[in-house]
């Protein structure tokens, strides 16, 4: 089911890591909730996160994950089987998190 997504590639406009994580909760959980939210919303977070509830992570279970970088950006993907799905500008990522301790902080998990 994840395999289809790892051909994505980012477009700043068209296919962010905003589009790409609603496109995979979708296929992961059925829920379309992601696709409503607009890109100045992830930045303040509580539009994204509104009727989820904080989890601790990584999960096994699909749940959302926001995240900080050391430049204060907000970035969102999915979380399964404790790895996390993520579309940046090297392209989709499905890797252990571990891999990205150095690039994001604060991992905030919801389900």
């Amino acid at each position: 089911m994840i395999d289809a997504l790892l051909h994505e590639v980012y477009d700043r406009k068209q296919n962010n890591c905003l589009h790409f994580a609603a496109k995979a909760w979708e296929l992961l959980t059925g829920d379309a909730r992601l696709g409503s939210v607009k890109e100045p919303d992830v930045l303040g977070a509580r539009t994204i996160i509104r009727g989820f509830k904080r989890v601790e992570g990584p999960t096994r279970e699909p749940s959302i994950v926001l995240m900080d970088t050391g430049s204060g950006e907000v970035h969102i993907g999915v979380c399964k089987d404790r790895k996390l799905l993520h579309l940046c500008e090297r392209g989709a990522e499905f890797l252990p998190f571990d891999c990205y301790t150095a690039v994001y902080f604060d991992m905030r998990f919801y389900q």
